[in-house]
């Protein structure tokens, strides 16, 4: 039986196809014909270019290995729920949504959610502070957001650092000599021209740029790996200074109340588990508007004729056929598809097979107490595993006791970024530990930090059991693999990442590891690498259809002058004009 609401739902994506095919107007000669899309991997990426196409009156078909949702998604733990309760809510790591998330965001908003006027964006809830906490000395919380007073505002370099030195000097404790380095290299990075931050900074590490192995532990601590822990998936002495710093100032800006879509905070978190919240009813509303979705497909080989792609292969015999083709896959599975005919198609895909990755994996410790540690994100600095967490259960709309056995109060959802350094306890780097190995030494580490304040803050007591992303499996060995690395922006990559547009007119690519606006590897990365997808096929395709927007983030016009200066010195192969404690020559 055909119902009212089937009935206008359907009328309305017949519309909608017949509109986005008036739009697509005349196919260039060199591009393929038709309006039918693959779009190979399901994660942010893919998602995002699926929900564009759609919209725009494409037939999309979306085909997925693992999971829908790709490393975004939760993962509930399978056998947990007793009594009709939900299994208990595991992730890939927690789900962190800065202010200066713009085009990510905007596809929340048009992703319904009953009850919710603005969509799924309404289930972002703000983080009120960032706690990092030492081991053997006092914890320190910053509360966000914490507006400048009138008399502090930054107007000019000197009240740059000014008010940076003195922060570092009573924050982070640096030395004078520290604070003063710290912060006349973070002038020297704000104020450079993009010539000089691509063909300079971007060459070089974060580490090398501060100069981690001159100053003190407590330097490095604040300053190298300490809190870009938070702000980006890397680590200082694999990831470029552009990358780092990039994302540094984003993140100081958004502090202050600059560059943040309205509405929004520095910091947000989801109020409940991601899949729940965000990415069931995303690909629910995708489904509805006419989305296929296909999952089981290991997408292996990428099949060419005549200059373009006429098949994907999958794993088993089978072919996907399309008129178009959108890579949504991690840079490490896409390599694997640059067959000798790919890469004669188009040579300068190779560098995608120079792109590195490093391993940054959820742990989920279950708790049988609601242990509200910080109202956001912690950062335990002396973790030698650089282990970061957030108390759930105070962000989250559903009781835990939902989850489950019902005993379950609290979810101190961490992640392990650093899995090559020996543990603070056991003396074993995490890759070389089994999975109960690497639960026990985090545990142990975060204990460490939490209760050397007199208070025994975390007991064993506590917890009732943990759960690590299942994508970290045992090598056989006694050691583990990770099935699912993320893409790091080491030194130089940015010449190695591809644009979304290939050479091949039929064959695009999406993810946070082609060229974006954002640069790092992030969710809106993912976005914005579907975005840049679509809008890639659209011009191959001769499309009138609107064109995605992609946001850059925020620069502050304080700069400019400084910046029109620094790009004539560039040119003439000159160190910046501040780079005077440490100069250093293009």
């Amino acid at each position: 039986m055909t119902t009212r609401r089937r009935f206008l739902r359907d009328a309305g994506l017949v519309g909608a196809a017949t509109a986005g095919a008036v739009a697509l107007g005349p196919v260039p000669a060199h591009a393929a014909s038709g309006r039918k899309v693959a779009v190979l991997g399901a994660g942010v990426a893919g998602l995002t270019a699926a929900h564009e196409l759609i919209e725009r009156g494409f037939e999309v078909d979306v085909y997925e290995r693992d999971e829908l949702g790709g490393k975004a998604r939760s993962i509930f733990v399978p056998g947990t729920g007793t009594g009709g309760r939900l299994d208990l809510p595991g992730e890939h790591g927690f789900r962190f949504f800065p202010g200066f998330y713009h085009n990510l965001t905007d596809n929340m908003r048009r992703t319904p959610f009953p009850g919710n006027g603005k969509g799924t964006w309404d289930n972002l809830v703000r983080a009120d502070a960032y706690m990092m906490s030492r081991e053997g000395r006092p914890d320190l919380t910053v509360p966000f957001p914490f507006p400048l007073p009138p008399e502090s505002r930054i107007w000019d370099p000197d009240s740059f650092l000014a008010t940076i030195k003195s922060g570092l000097q009573t924050v982070a404790r640096l030395s004078v000599t520290e604070a003063a380095f710290a912060a006349q290299k973070l002038l020297v990075y704000v104020t450079s021209c993009d010539e000089r931050k691509f063909g300079q900074w971007e060459n070089i590490t974060w580490a090398d740029y501060i100069r981690a192995d001159w100053f003190s532990d407590e330097y490095n601590k604040f300053i190298a790996d300490g809190t870009i822990r938070n702000l980006a998936a890397t680590k200082s002495k694999d990831a470029s200074t552009h990358s780092i710093a990039m994302v540094g100032e984003a993140t100081v800006w958004s502090i202050l109340g600059l560059g943040n879509e309205p509405g929004s905070s520095v910091d947000r978190v989801l109020n409940g588990s991601t899949s729940e919240m965000w990415l069931d009813p995303w690909i629910a509303h995708l489904t509805d508007l006419g989305v296929k979705f296909h999952v089981g497909h290991d997408v292996d080989s990428l099949e060419v004729s005549d200059g373009k792609i006429v098949g994907a292969g999958v794993s088993g015999g089978s072919t996907i056929s399309a008129d178009w083709f959108v890579v949504a896959m991690p840079c490490e599975r896409t390599a694997g598809l640059l067959s000798s005919d790919v890469l004669a198609a188009d040579p300068s895909l190779a560098g995608i097979r120079a792109l590195r990755t490093d391993w940054m994996t959820g742990l989920m410790f279950f708790l049988k107490k609601k242990l509200p540690l910080a109202p956001g994100h912690v950062n335990y600095g002396d973790s030698t595993w650089a282990v970061t967490s957030i108390s759930q259960e105070q962000f989250w709309k559903r009781d835990f006791s939902a989850y489950g056995d019902g005993s379950v109060r609290d979810c101190l959802s961490s992640i392990i970024s650093d899995w090559f350094t020996p543990g603070t306890f056991n003396k074993k780097k995490a890759s070389d530990c089994t999975p109960s190995e690497v639960a026990t030494e985090a545990w142990k580490q975060i204990k460490a930090h939490l209760n050397d304040g007199g208070e025994d803050v975390l007991t064993d007591d506590m917890l009732h059991s943990w759960f690590l992303d299942p994508a970290i499996k045992p090598d056989g060995s006694g050691g583990v693999t990770n099935e699912t690395p993320l893409f790091i922006q080491q030194p130089g990559s940015w010449r190695l990442r591809p644009s979304s547009e290939t050479g091949i007119p039929n064959l695009f690519l999406a993810g946070d590891w082609v060229k974006t606006p954002i640069n790092v590897t992030t969710m809106e990365g993912a976005n914005q690498g579907g975005r840049s997808a679509v809008n890639a096929l659209l011009d191959a395709a001769g499309s009138r259809a609107s064109r995605c927007s992609l946001h850059r983030l925020y620069e502050s016009p304080l700069w400019t002058v400084f910046k029109a200066k620094d790009r004539m010195r560039y040119a003439l192969r000159l160190p910046h004009q501040f780079d005077v404690l440490d100069t250093r020559w293009p």
